[in-house]
């Protein structure tokens, strides 16, 4: 194959341009990332500490027994409704995040399969005889791409399956401690 240096020096050099400019944005994609996560711990501190003050005040005015118990009953399930949404909130940031990244690779991983291409075909026609060499790479080159390709929906796909379950397992959770609430809190107020 003939390369002139500059040629070559040129390659190298717009590659490695390409590598600079995937870190950035990947940095920037896990600064947005901690950025959320940051608001998102900010905002649920301040929401606990708010109903911690709420709940001190009316523990504070509650006269009886059974009130005190009702109250600290009736505390459950809100802080299983806020917590599920807090977790659920924090899985977001990190698919998002996750997907971005993925994005990021499988591009890079796109540019490189392209490169290995017009690499081969140069090849191709520097070296003359070596078509079936050349074809057997690219067919490789393209098998693996597929693979490549096969293997990520599959994880995507599973992963949006696996996401999906734990939502709903969890609301499900959070509607039953419910339930089992309020008919302890029934239960309190007719024995009364």
């Amino acid at each position: 194959m003939n390369a002139s240096p500059e040629k070559l020096l040129s390659t190298v050099k717009s590659a490695a341009e390409a590598r600079v400019n995937e870190m950035a944005v990947a940095s920037d994609s896990l600064l947005s990332a901690v950025e959320h996560l940051t608001a998102l711990n900010l905002n649920t501190a301040r929401s606990v500490l708010d109903d911690t003050i709420a709940l001190n005040k009316a523990v504070t005015a509650a006269r009886d027994p059974k009130a005190l118990v009702e109250l600290q009953i009736g505390t459950v399930t809100p802080s299983l409704q806020k917590g599920f949404a807090y977790f659920k909130a924090v899985g977001s940031i990190a698919s998002q995040t996750q997907a971005d990244l993925f994005k990021l690779v499988e591009a890079g991983m796109s540019q490189w399969l392209q490169a290995v291409i017009v690499t081969l075909e140069g090849l191709n026609r520097n070296a003359p005889g070596s078509e079936f060499a050349v074809k057997a790479l690219k067919t490789a080159v393209a098998n693996a791409s597929s693979a490549y390709e096969g293997a990520t929906e599959a994880v995507r796909q599973a992963s949006e399956v696996a996401q999906a379950n734990a939502d709903q397992a969890a609301a499900a959770a959070v509607e039953a401690v419910s339930k089992t609430t309020k008919a302890t809190v029934t239960l309190l107020k007719s024995a009364a």
